[in-house]
């Protein structure tokens, strides 16, 4: 509207000047002024019918923190610059931009385009989108505007999670192993027998200060009233199911995705911990629609999940129930959920159907419902609510 209202005055002097003092003079300038307006009105239809964009990104997996460059090349079919053009773009909020905002404004002169390059930050773990939002093709004199329909393809990248080194906190991980399955029905022998599974039986030694808990056959040890180890021990089943509950609510602000952050993070660092104690878990998530089950024993089945869950996103509802039984022992079973105050209703549902042990977050603002109910800070120190 202030450049319409410019290009106007300008046409007013010009017929002033050409009425009150040259003619010749103020028409000369009204010719300019036309001109200049058949100009830049045809260089902006040629731009419109010229301009294609493609958008791309430096790398397809960061780590949380790191930076990474998204790429828009705008290719033009005609030696002619184009318009100005104004682009403007978008991410989901565990994205952040490095410079003030995320319009860009500028002329492509080069013969057949350019590239624009926009430096960004992974701030937040899981997948992460970028887009162009809009973009809009102004004239010289800024009077006219035209948005470009056919914009470029979004990208996504997988932003891998920390594995936050928490030490040991005993009294999660005593809740965690409290219901570990074991076959205590191996007597001690000298002999090797075989079972169904022709795994052979096991060994014994004296307990030793230090030793995981998990090792001892309790009822061996009640008969010859000492604690007895287990030699080289294969755990006869997972000591723990683990799921993850991934939710928004229906406006999600930024302190949401900050919370799902800690909660992904929060799943790593227990994990973690029941692997340093020697225990195994079964890893539950849903990505990509479909629910998986990550069988987590050492470093590196930690560090294969670490990678997929650089990849998930928050769950739709129809999402929400894994599509299979994910327990069919019946083991111990942990749920770490980022529902929050704003989504108390999708808790309740969730501790309504959860057989289990529920972990949130300290920052949801949700409080004890339920006895067997835990919470995490953002240090990832894990406490029994009460």
């Amino acid at each position: 509207m202030k450049n319409l209202f410019s290009f106007l005055l300008c046409l007013f002097v010009a017929v002033v000047l050409a009425y009150q003092i040259s003619g010749r003079g103020g028409i000369f300038v009204l010719f300019l002024l036309g001109g200049a307006l058949l100009f830049s009105l045809a260089m902006l239809i040629i731009s419109v019918k010229s301009v294609r964009t493609e958008l791309s990104l430096s790398s397809g997996i960061v780590n949380k923190g790191e930076g990474f460059t998204a790429h828009l090349d705008v290719n033009k079919s005609t030696l002619l610059p184009t318009s100005f053009i104004e682009v403007t773009f978008a991410s989901t909020p565990n994205i952040g931009i490095k410079d003030e905002g995320m319009t860009y404004k500028f002329i492509c002169s080069k013969p057949y385009g350019e590239t624009l390059d926009v430096e960004l930050d992974a701030q937040l773990c899981g997948l992460g989108e970028v887009f162009v939002e809009k973009i809009v093709l102004c004239d010289y004199l800024g009077l006219f505007r035209k948005k470009l329909n056919k914009l470029p393809e979004k990208c996504t990248i997988k932003i891998l999670p920390r594995i936050p080194d928490t030490g040991s906190q005993t009294e999660v991980i005593r809740s965690a192993s409290d219901n570990v399955v074991f076959d205590d029905s191996d007597e001690e022998s000298d002999e090797i027998s075989l079972v169904l599974t022709g795994v052979p039986g096991y060994e014994h030694r004296d307990y030793v200060p230090g030793d995981p808990l998990k090792r001892i056959n309790w009822k061996l040890s009640s008969k010859k009233d000492q604690l007895m180890v287990r030699l080289d021990e294969k755990v006869s089943s997972s000591s723990q199911v683990m799921r993850l509950d991934l939710v928004l609510p229906e406006n999600p602000e930024r302190r949401h995705y900050e919370i799902s952050d800690n909660i992904i993070e929060a799943s790593l660092a227990l994990l973690s911990m029941l692997v340093m104690s020697g225990y195994e878990s079964e890893f539950n998530f849903c990505l990509d629609g479909a629910w998986i089950m990550q069988q987590v024993s050492d470093e590196q089945t930690l560090i294969q999940l670490q990678d997929m869950l650089g990849g998930i996103s928050p769950y739709k509802d129809s999402e929400r129930e894994p599509d299979h039984e994910i327990n069919l022992k019946g083991k111990a079973m942990m749920c770490l959920t980022s529902c929050t105050a704003d989504t108390s209703g999708k808790f309740a549902a969730l501790c309504e159907s959860l057989n289990g042990s529920v972990i949130v977050a300290r920052d949801s603002g949700l409080t004890a419902v339920r006895p067997d109910m835990w919470m995490v800070s953002k240090e990832f120190e894990f406490t029994k609510l009460s």
